[in-house]
């Protein structure tokens, strides 16, 4: 089989690009479907967050898609024309896709090290995939390892000391602007996760007010409920504006949802007073011009890229130690893969010889008939020829399976010189 892990992150697409190439929960089982349609005998799995887009790919060797097709698949399915992200992707095949899922699970590769987030996120696509058919046995087996690896990498590390997120960094941004949020207004435009997880946060942090404005207004009240303030319709958005000293944002929307202009009547209303716009949206909820505005402080996804730099180096120490973990599972987790390809093989081989043996012992039993101790006779002869079959093939069944990761071309010779069934061709030869 063939893995492939196709997409762009933070480190290789700004937020401007992400946001397009990005899939909402019903976009990925749409986009999952029709995968399964175009191409049944592959498995999928569509890692879409704020950081990243990635597709996953386990399908057998020589056969479609090849990264081309997905690329050519990722720009159509999302009406983007591949030369404006196509600078930005990233392609890895086989154990480099394994070792870059391993350190996506393990946080090596969030914006923020060590990160937990990403782990419920990698569980949530998983499930997601699982539930449309989407993920085989191959691919279910490869992203529980990886979870594996991410938990052993959090536990033996302090790779997610001070356990930071994009949403404490948003509350670091918060302390950046207002010195405390004593007689402040919050508002929270979005009743995800997200906004759940940056809400409980700010609670601790007591604000005057804090207010909740959803499209649905059941999950609404119900975040407002949890988090000790106030439901608000969000036709009451722009006047919600004028209130508000703190906005976080994060909804699914596809288009922004609060404009420069909303911004614009917003602060004639309050006096200029500073305000603070968090959009951990993606796509962005909030227009990019609105930045411009007098006494306005705009933070999106990319911007706060400089807050976590600080952690970066307080985490940047237990890199090499999540590494060295990761490469360890990387070569166990290979060496099994192939192993189980090469078992056939082995399996193949002294199934052929054994029956060569029983042909030819056959033959041995008609002409020992005469002998007074044929029986006897043909009993050491079949002890003998097994004995010998065994030392014969046993140096070689030991450099496959120890050599399983380059061996497929020896399986593969081995199958030619002795004839071996067809049907137990290895799927592990190269492509």
């Amino acid at each position: 089989m063939r893995i492939l892990c196709t997409g762009l992150n933070h480190t290789t697409a700004p937020v401007a690009v992400r946001e397009r190439i990005a899939f909402s929960p019903l976009a990925t089982i749409e986009a999952l479907r029709d995968l399964r349609t175009r191409y049944p005998q592959s498995e999928f799995l569509l890692l879409s967050t704020c950081n990243r887009t990635e597709l996953y790919t386990i399908r057998p060797l020589h056969e479609k898609p090849y990264p081309e097709d997905l690329h050519t698949w990722l720009a159509e399915f999302q009406d983007t024309p591949l030369a404006e992200f196509a600078p930005s992707l990233y392609t890895y095949a086989d154990d480099d896709a394994i070792e870059h899922l391993f350190c996506v699970t393990a946080g090596l590769d969030s914006m923020v090290p060590g990160e937990d987030q990403i782990v419920s996120q990698i569980k949530t696509a998983l499930q997601l995939a699982c539930e449309q058919d989407a993920a085989g046995v191959d691919l279910r087996e490869l992203f529980d390892q990886a979870l594996h690896v991410g938990r052993q990498v959090r536990q033996e590390t302090g790779i997610a000391e001070g356990k930071v997120s994009v949403a404490s960094v948003a509350i670091d941004a918060i302390g950046r602007v207002f010195e405390s949020l004593s007689g402040k207004t919050v508002l929270s435009v979005g009743a995800g996760k997200m906004n759940e997880i940056v809400l409980q946060q700010i609670r601790a942090l007591m604000p005057e007010a804090l207010l909740v404005t959803n499209r649905s207004a059941e999950r609404g009240r119900e975040l407002a409920d949890s988090c000790g303030g106030l439901f608000r319709p969000l036709h009451e958005l722009p006047v919600l504006l004028g209130s508000a000293d703190v906005v976080i944002t994060s909804t699914g929307s596809d288009r922004p949802i609060i404009s420069a202009e909303h911004i614009r009547q917003a602060q004639t209303t309050r006096d200029e007073r500073p305000l603070l716009l968090i959009d951990l949206a993606m796509p962005r909820d909030i227009e990019p011009n609105a930045a411009k505005l007098a006494n306005v402080f705009l933070y999106n996804l990319d911007d706060l890229e400089s807050v976590v730099a600080q952690t970066l180096q307080k985490r940047k120490k237990h890199v090499k130690a999540a590494r060295s973990i990761v490469r360890k599972h990387l070569r166990a987790y290979t060496h099994s893969a192939h192993a189980a390809h090469i078992t056939p093989t082995i399996e193949a081989l002294y199934q052929r010889l054994e029956s060569i043996i029983d042909s030819e012992l056959v033959q041995a039993s008609n002409k020992l008939e005469a002998h007074e101790d044929a029986a006897e006779d043909l009993a050491i002869l079949q002890r003998a020829l097994h004995r010998a079959l065994r030392k014969f093939v046993h140096p070689a069944a030991n450099y496959l399976r120890s050599n399983a990761r380059t061996a497929a071309n020896h399986a593969s010779t081995l199958r030619k010189l002795f004839q071996l069934t067809p049907e137990d061709t290895d799927p592990a030869d190269g492509e």
